[in-house]
């Protein structure tokens, strides 16, 4: 059995079961419900009536925040991680899962990332110097996808080797 470190702080066996600081999190979703309650109002004034509806929405789903988190936080300390609540026991796995996959090496995933990256690049190029001129529309379904991108390469780069 494992000692608990204090300084380590660990919410879970995280990413499967992993808890957030919730009295942050509550923090942030009044702060979300102040907001849109204001942006409620402020655009009730000037007549907006879809910036209304727009702001209704975001406080709708803050307050559903507010009361999950509220929730949490009264059940005590198996959702809410702190220096004195140790971590989940990590769950166990089955033997029966087939051999993972080998790590990719650092060379491999950096050059997986350029490839990304530069096809990123040549979508957005190509879109608003060629194919703006023929269909707009297709010009921002192309940035569109070239923006879902970067997130990805940078999984990619960033995933564990065999150089860790």
């Amino acid at each position: 059995m494992t000692r608990f470190d204090p300084h380590r702080i660990r919410s879970g066996d995280e990413p499967m079961h992993a808890r957030s600081p919730l009295r942050m999190r509550l923090t942030m979703a009044l702060i979300g419900l102040a907001s849109a309650i204001g942006g409620v109002v402020f655009f009730q004034t000037q007549r907006a009536t879809g910036w209304v509806i727009g702001c209704g929405v975001v406080g709708v789903l803050a307050f559903v925040d507010v009361l999950v988190v509220a929730r949490h936080i009264r059940q005590g300390p198996h959702y809410q991680p702190g220096r004195d609540i140790p971590p989940y026991r990590p769950v166990e796995e089955p033997e029966d899962l087939p051999p993972s996959r080998a790590p990719l090496s650092r060379r491999t995933r950096e050059q997986v990332y350029l490839a990304m990256m530069g096809t990123c690049l040549v979508l957005i190029i190509l879109a608003w110097t060629v194919v703006r001129l023929f269909s707009p529309g297709l010009a921002v379904a192309m940035s569109v996808v070239a923006a879902f991108i970067p997130p990805f390469a940078v999984m990619v780069a960033n995933s564990r080797g065999r150089d860790w």
